[in-house]
């Protein structure tokens, strides 16, 4: 006898004995499907011509998860039939004290160690707390800051910071920052104006002295000579090099720049020291 799938629509062998009168439960090994089948559901297999792709083996016995052994009362209460998830076991009564004695303790022991940290660092653990350094995001965060503001403060006081480390100045200039005041220690003394005429052209003669004040050999950088109106507004500039490019402790030596036709405007004369183009 055969009987098919309601779902679908495969078609198995099985027996005529093996339904009772009032029905089985059974499952579709195709699909999945379960039903319960009468002996009317038979059909005699001479009478049904099967296609090769429906052909398939008899139903397992009841052993098999293919076939259900419920009937068809049974089957009436599909709630009851069907497989429930188990649902954990509340724990024991013992065992809630048995958990709530544990962290009882655990925490215990964590208050007994902070207690027997020197003072110094159970502050500094209170403060990793509370900036949140016990994380390592937090971490990575205050140590890029601190970076920051640290290469800031480096930058800020770079003129201090040359003066004490002169060595210092090497890697500033390799990131391309001016740490140095050019010819720092030195000093203009005796600076003396003229103006005058050559073969009919008027000229201005700026002389006077550069000193080293400080106790080391000072390289001497350009000389930046610029001319102001009475409003201080530049109407002439020139650089010159000095006459000599390092000048001994406590030494001075004498400058002399002449310029040709100066401004008729000229009021200030304004001296700098610039590094050497």
């Amino acid at each position: 006898m055969l009987v098919s799938c309601p779902k679908c629509k495969v078609s198995y062998a099985i027996e005529a004995d093996k339904i009772p009168e009032n029905g089985r439960k059974l499952r579709c090994a195709k699909c999945g499907e379960i039903w319960v089948c009468y002996k009317t559901d038979l059909i005699d297999a001479a009478a049904e011509q099967k296609s090769p792709q429906e052909e398939t083996t008899v139903f397992e016995n009841t052993e098999t998860p293919s076939v259900e052994t419920e009937t068809a009362a049974e089957t009436a209460k599909p709630d009851e039939t069907a497989e429930q998830p188990a649902e954990p076991e509340p724990p024991a009564p013992d065992d809630m004290k048995e958990i709530f004695a544990r962290l009882s303790q655990q925490t215990e022991n964590i208050f007994a160690e902070e207690k027997a940290l020197p003072i110094h660092e159970r502050f500094w653990t209170r403060v990793k707390f509370a900036l949140g350094l016990h994380k390592t995001a937090n971490k990575v965060y205050f140590a890029g800051t601190f970076l920051l503001l640290f290469l800031l403060f480096m930058f800020y006081v770079r003129f201090e910071v040359v003066r004490l480390l002169p060595g210092m100045e090497r890697i500033y200039s390799a990131v391309g920052i001016v740490s140095r005041i050019p010819g720092e220690g030195l000093e203009f003394q005796n600076v003396i104006r003229n103006e005058y005429e050559e073969d009919y052209v008027r000229k201005l003669e700026i002389k006077g002295f550069l000193a080293n004040t400080k106790s080391q050999t000072i390289e001497v950088p350009s000389i930046r000579v610029e001319l102001l109106d009475k409003e201080t507004e530049r109407l002439y500039e020139q650089e010159q090099d000095a006459p000599l490019k390092r000048l001994g402790a406590g030494s001075r030596m004498a400058f002399r720049i002449v310029i040709t036709k100066p401004h008729l405007m000229t009021k200030y004369i304004y001296l700098t020291l610039v590094d050497k183009k």
